[in-house]
């Protein structure tokens, strides 16, 4: 039994006609003839009832037709799987995080990669977005996770998450923060952020809107950082608002009723590069993870 006999008995199945499964094998209809008679012939059994009409599945051509779909199923993943074995791909993949990993989904992410990309060594690199945006021209990264839209057009970015960014206080100023109007907030202490960070951005532009200026106690450049001063009593502070939940829930924060802004989580890397296989392969990956 030949491949190409299993193939013709599927197509004259479908068809139910031998003269257009032949049109569809880019066949004769002799040869589509000689190849069902064959088949026959081997499995001692008639797979087809030829009627004025065409060509009529048999009871037992209708069993066989599910198990020579099946077989010619698995022959093509064999196919596939064997592409993709000649064409592994095989280094050093190199990925930034500016964001708690927690919310990257990067224990499903190493799942994935390591199913898919079994050769890859990947390298998990704590990065801030800005330090992101200057390594990736220079090939220091290859993909990140940043906030933010890049700088420069030499910088692709696919947008995976909007963040909604909240305002959060040490959880003893439940009462005063709350129904606390945007003048009342912008006069207690702030932990504020460097001016590279995308929060600090988004938090500055909603209070200019409103001519409010936070007092600032202090500059912190870590979320942990951040979430350790706010719980100590130092001030308020700005985060994402599953990171802020998060605090809420283990009684270190408390969190104002307001939405200040939000943030797009988007995944980089050198526009020059995205044909390169390890890029390819940590892109098709994280579309595969996030959906998009």
């Amino acid at each position: 039994m030949e491949l190409y006999h299993l193939k013709t008995f599927i197509t004259v199945a479908e068809e139910g006609h031998l003269t257009r499964a032949a049109q569809r094998l880019n066949t004769s209809q002799p040869a589509v003839s000689a190849h069902i008679k064959s088949l026959e012939e081997e499995l001692g059994i008639m797979l087809f009832t030829r009627t004025p009409k065409g060509m009529r599945l048999t009871q037992e051509g209708e069993v066989l037709q599910t198990q020579a779909a099946k077989a010619l199923s698995m022959i093509d993943t064999i196919r596939d799987r064997a592409g993709a074995l000649k064409e592994a791909v095989s280094g050093v993949l190199r990925l930034g995080l500016h964001i708690d990993s927690r919310y990257l989904r990067i224990d499903r992410l190493l799942s994935h990669l390591r199913h898919h990309y079994g050769q890859l060594d990947l390298h998990l690199l704590q990065r801030w977005s800005w330090q992101q945006f200057e390594d990736l021209p220079k090939g220091r990264l290859d993909v990140g996770f940043v906030y933010g839209a890049p700088p420069s057009k030499e910088i692709e970015a696919i947008l995976l998450h909007r963040f909604n960014i909240r305002v959060v206080g040490p959880s003893a100023w439940a009462e005063r923060m709350e129904n606390s109007s945007w003048e009342a907030m912008a006069g207690m202490p702030w932990v504020w952020t460097p001016p590279s960070c995308t929060f600090r951005t988004v938090a500055s532009e909603a209070f200019a809107r409103r001519n409010l200026k936070p007092v600032k106690v202090t500059i912190a450049d870590h979320e942990p950082l951040v979430a350790t001063l706010v719980s100590a009593g130092i001030g308020l502070a700005v985060m994402i608002e599953e990171e802020a939940r998060t605090y809420q829930e283990t009684g270190q924060v408390a969190i104002w009723n307001e939405i200040v802004g939000s943030v797009d989580l988007n995944l980089v890397y050198n526009r020059r590069r995205e044909k390169e296989a390890v890029i390819r392969a940590a892109i098709d990956s994280v579309r595969a993870i996030w959906e998009c």
